[in-house]
Parts: structure tokens; sequence; C-alpha cells
């Protein structure tokens, strides 16, 4: 469905009424024959993506890395299997993979995109994954067989403040931690209730809609102890699409490639990438090695 349909069926009640009842009696063979016979173009140029990358993803960092996808996030499978899924992300996610994270801490992991794109891409690094909605365990799991990472990955459940302190604790260390979480990242990401937060770097998307000014009040309270970093969503353009893997979208189809791209974004969506400014102790043999800072080296 393309953004402008949506955007508008979500802005009326009496029209998402009647989207759910469409979707509640209505077998989905019947729906895909109407999207087909609604939307033509778009249907066969989202065909033609789904066939040429084969649950592969196309483009980006996270290039070649195999998907299995749950129905949960199958609205957004276009923008993965092309690899423009959050492409403004794609620079930091760079920084990431040079700065050999030995552990990642995944809140709100949902299908696994980037836990496991992480560790196909940095073969040293551990990940924990946090994610509370049970359904997208199996998809997440399939994705760690299908990219042979089984054994540097840990599924979990529900994160809460005291889980995530723990995690920190457990293994003290240089750590990323990765955090989409719908609203929660307020609450989660509290140095009060998780002081190791202070030592760890941070990647956070940030949902103002849920919760007003949430961006700026987490910009305030890392300010003192990380550098802060604030990344801003901006439109695609066909710039943005593999279009060497996928010629005939951007020569016959252009204005369709481009809307296969579209997140669906509701506002303007922003992420924090905080680089905490001081590094955790680390105990050897019985002493306490302090980062060079912290010792008043250079």
């Amino acid at each position: 469905m393309q953004h402008a349909t949506w955007n508008a069926i979500e802005s009326s009640s009496v029209a998402m009424s009647v989207y759910r009842s469409y979707r509640r009696l209505l077998p989905s063979s019947a729906r895909a024959l109407l999207r087909w016979l609604a939307m033509p173009r778009w249907n066969a140029a989202a065909a033609l993506v789904r066939h040429r990358a084969a649950n592969t993803v196309l483009s980006g960092p996270f290039t070649g890395m195999q998907l299995s996808l749950t129905p949960v996030s199958s609205r957004n499978l276009l923008g993965y299997l092309l690899g423009t899924q959050e492409l403004e992300l794609h620079d930091v996610v760079r920084q990431v993979i040079a700065r050999g994270y030995p552990r990642i801490i995944n809140v709100g992991a949902a299908d696994g995109y980037y836990a496991i794109g992480f560790l196909r891409q940095m073969p040293r690094t551990s990940v924990t994954a946090f994610e509370g909605a049970l359904e997208h365990h199996a998809g997440l799991l399939r994705a760690a067989v299908l990219n042979d990472v089984c054994a540097r990955l840990t599924l979990r459940g529900f994160c809460r403040p005291d889980d995530l302190g723990a995690e920190l604790a457990e293994l003290p260390g240089p750590t990323l931690v990765l955090a989409d979480i719908e609203g929660g990242e307020l609450d989660m990401l509290d140095l009060v209730k998780v002081p190791r937060l202070s030592y760890a770097d941070i990647l956070v998307e940030t949902h103002d809609a849920f919760v007003p000014n949430c961006t700026e009040k987490l910009k305030a309270r890392f300010s003192e102890t990380h550098n802060v970093e604030q990344i801003v969503a901006r439109p695609r353009s066909l710039a943005d699409l593999p279009a060497a893997i996928i010629p005939e979208l951007s020569k016959f189809m252009p204005r369709t490639a481009v809307e296969l791209m579209n997140e669906r974004r509701t506002g303007t969506q922003m992420w924090l990438y905080l680089t905490a400014k001081r590094q955790p102790e680390v105990e050897a043999v019985g002493v306490v090695e302090r980062s060079n800072s912290d010792r008043g080296g250079s």
C-alpha cells in the first residue's frame, strides 16, 4: 500500500474500521488479488524486488544478510531487502562495525535486522537481544541460523532497566546498547536506574510522537557523560535505490521505486548516537585498570 493511501486510512477512524473489517473478513488470497487489481504497478515492482533479492539484503552495510522476517514486520519488508531501511544510520552502523565492540545489547531487537547484521559483520562480537514480542523470536532465530551466527547470539524476552543493568554488569567492557522500544527509551535509558550506562555507547531511536520532547530530554540527560550526535530522517530519493541490481525499477518505474522505500514514518524520525566520554574500568588479575582519562594520562 502506498504511503499516502495508508496515511489517509490512519487519519480516519471510519476508514480504519473498514480496513480492519476488510482484513478480518477476506482471506489473504482474496486480499492479494484485490491489491494487484487496485495497484498493478506497485505490486509488480514489489514482486520484482522480492524475486531479485531472494530474502537477501541487496545494499548497505548489511549487504548479503539473509532475512527471515515474521508477518509482524512484513510491511517494511521491501526496505529491508533493498537495504534502504533507516539508511540515515548507515554511517553510524559502519562506525560501530569499525569500532569492533566485543558486545552489543540490543533492546527491542524485533526480527533481528541489526542484531544479526552486526553479528555477520563483527565476527568477534557477541549480541544479547531482548525482544518482548514473542512472535518475533522464531524469525530472529531462523535468521541467526541462516547467517551462521547462533553461537554468538543470546535471545531474551522483555527488558526492564534492572535487566539492562544486570547485563551491563555481567561483562564489563566496551559495549554498545542499541535501543528501539517505541517510546520506552526515556524510562530504560536512565543513569540513576542503570548507572553503568555512563560507560556504554548508545544508539537509540527516539519516539517524540509517543513521548513528547523525548529526544531533547535524552540529549540533556546524557550531555555530561556522552558525546551526542543526532541523526534526522530524510525523504527517500531515486539515488538511494540499488539501481545497479534492479535497473528496471529506476528506468521504467522511478516514482514507484521511490515509494517502495517509504518507511511510513509519522512525524520526523530521529536517532541519537551517544558515545561515552569515559571507558569502563576493567579488572585484570586482581588489579583495576582505569582508562587514560581516569589516570590523567594522554
